[in-house]
């Protein structure tokens, strides 16, 4: 699940160019508009659907992404990453988890896992092209143990995005529906760092 939560930050985050020739093009330049930013934050309404299992979860979620660093709130957590440490806050359990952040083969922070589909994504438009509105379908070109293929609905005139759908292998859909996309912000020095001093009662549970 966390994977997938640091995936969709980044789609979530993409700016798209009109220009490109075809839907992989759009979606290499997607993240070279990322990169551009000097920090992006949004917020997100999510479901989880698994018709097999008569799971249809909704809830809010909102992130900030800056670089290598990111903030995340979602499933009753807070997840604070620096880029190099992840601090995750449980608020129902009263406790953090201090973990190092794992680039390997893309699985740390939102640009790495971004980087890591640049050249790994066969992708195609799926509609007539007769609005604005268009989407695409991205699969992986090599086997994934997870991600099946991505569904984004995109403005091609806006760049705004409206939509994005990860299916994985074991049946489920994970929706996120942008609400609010918001740029180059002034944010604190310290925003992307936990601070014990702001949550006193929680158990510290340094996993490093």
């Amino acid at each position: 699940m966390k994977k997938y939560i640091v995936l969709i930050i980044s789609f979530l985050a993409l700016g798209f160019s009109v220009m490109a020739q075809n839907a992989e093009s759009v979606l290499k330049s997607a993240v070279d508009k990322l990169k551009s930013y000097d920090n992006i934050a949004i917020s997100f309404d999510y479901d989880m659907i698994n018709t097999d299992a008569g799971i249809n979860e909704s809830m809010e979620g909102s992130a900030c992404m800056q670089g290598n660093a990111y903030r995340l709130n979602i499933l009753g957590q807070e997840i604070i990453c620096d880029g190099t440490t992840t601090w995750t806050y449980n608020a129902d359990a009263e406790e953090v988890m201090i973990s190092e952040v794992d680039n390997e083969n893309g699985k740390g922070t939102p640009l790495a896992v971004m980087n890591s589909y640049y050249d790994n994504i066969n992708a195609k438009f799926t509609d007539d092209g007769k609005t604005d509105i268009r989407k695409i379908e991205a699969k992986p070109k090599s086997a994934d143990d997870n991600l099946n293929k991505l569904l984004i609905t995109l403005n091609v005139k806006t760049l705004e995005i409206k939509d994005i759908h990860i299916f994985d292998n074991n049946g489920n859909e994970f929706v996120y529906i942008i609400k609010t996309f918001v740029t180059n912000q002034e944010l604190p020095a310290d925003y992307f760092t936990f601070k014990e001093s702001a949550y006193p009662d929680a158990e510290v549970i340094d996993m490093r």
